[in-house]
This record gives structure tokens, sequence and C-alpha cells, in this order.
């Protein structure tokens, strides 16, 4: 004699307790996983904006280095230049050595402006690497926690998993073979996977329909699996 219509909904019940309970350790592994990936996209994206800092500072230490060779070379003219002061001639040598002397001293002043201004540039860069630094420090002590967590979370999780796994390998070998097949048919069907609906205080607790008295007098006498006529799932009474 095989099991009652009441025992086969509860052996139901129980193997969608299951499939729930699976879906859902299974939702918390990929949520889990999902915050670790973001935190490691965080720090690859810091790493990569403190790698392209740090050509930028590169950028502007060459930059300076040459104004401040292109300034040497102007203050050298200067000197040379005031050495044969002297040894002018004529008016129009006057007149060439003024506009030439002029014009390396607005260089010499705009070349020490803008070494000014990459200096202070170079500074702020350094200022912000170095809080970068120490930031990309804290994440990488972070990820590393993360992912022992993830380690401990997964190893324990997959033992939960095992251990349904198995109750539900035991249920589905005790299953008529007609109702199992009709189980997995209404999980994919119904949402949330919910074929068995437990009947409370007259209610059906999938759709929150108030049953019929006749229905419910049915699923008392636990003749047959009867509907909820609202949501068509098998309607179970504790």
């Amino acid at each position: 004699m095989g099991p009652s219509v009441q025992e086969t909904l509860a052996l139901v019940y129980r193997l969608q307790t299951i499939d729930n309970e699976l879906a859902q350790i299974t939702g918390e592994i990929e949520t889990s996983r999902s915050g670790l990936r973001e935190k490691e996209e965080e720090l690859s994206g810091l790493s990569a904006r403190i790698d392209s800092e740090r050509k930028d500072l590169q950028a502007l230490a060459r930059e300076k280095k040459d104004k401040e060779e292109e300034l040497r070379t102007n203050e050298h003219i200067i000197s040379e230049n005031k050495k044969k002061n002297k040894e002018l001639r004529n008016s129009r040598e006057i007149q060439a050595y003024m506009a030439e002397m002029e014009f390396r001293r607005d260089e010499v002043e705009r070349l020490q402006d803008e070494i000014l201004r990459l200096m202070e540039a170079m500074e702020v860069l350094e200022k912000t690497l170095d809080g970068r630094t120490a930031e990309i420090d804290t994440r990488r002590q972070a990820l590393d926690s993360a992912r022992s967590a993830q380690t401990g979370l997964e190893r324990e999780k997959e033992e939960a998993i095992a251990a349904l796994e198995a109750e539900k390998a035991s249920l589905m070998s005790s299953f008529p073979e007609n109702i199992l097949s009709q189980y997995q048919r209404l999980k994919i069907s119904h949402k949330n996977g919910l074929v068995v609906s437990r009947i409370q205080e007259g209610t059906c607790s999938a759709c929150r329909m108030v049953l019929p008295p006749r229905t419910m007098t049915e699923v008392k006498r636990r003749q047959k699996i009867i509907p909820c006529l609202h949501c068509q799932r098998w309607l179970y009474l504790e």
C-alpha cells in the first residue's frame, strides 16, 4: 500500500521546502561572490588610477626637468651676454643686445613661473598618491579578509547543500513516479517554484485567496490532491 494523500502532500511539501532552501543558499553564495567581485573590481580600479597618476607624475617631472634645463640655458646666455656688453661698438649692436637680453629675461621669468606651476602640480599629485597608497593597502587587507570569509562561507554552505541534497534524494526515492513528474512540471510553471500551498485560516498561503467551503471540505477528506481554484497549487492542511 502506497502513501496516503496526506503523507504524499507532506513529502511534497518537504521536498518543496528543501528546493527553496537550496535556492536560497545558492542565492546567498552568489550574492556573497558578487560582493567579493565588486571589492576586487574596486581594488583593480584604484590600482589603475594609481598607475595612471604615477605616469602623470613622471610626465610632470620630465617636463620640469626640461624647463629647468631650458632655464639654465637662458641664464647662461644672459651671463655670457653681460660679458660681451663692453664689446658693443655701435647703436645697432646695443639695440640687438638690449632686445636679446629682454627676450632672455622674459624667458627666464616665464620658465620660472612654469617650473613653479609644475612643482605645485607635482606636490598635489604626490599627496593624492600618498592617500591612494594608504587606501589601496586598506582595501587589500579588506579584500583578503573578504576572500577568507568567502572561503569559510562556501565551505559551510556546501555542507548544508550536501545534507539537503542527500535528504532530497532520499525523499524522491519514495515518491510515486507520477506525483514526482507532476511536481517537477508544476515547479517550473509556478512562480517561485511553489507547488504546495499550506492552508492557513481557510486561506491559500500562496495566493492569499479565501478558499470556498466546498474546497475546504474536499481537502479535509484527504482522499485526493485538491488544487487551489485561484493559483492551481496543491492545497496542504496539516
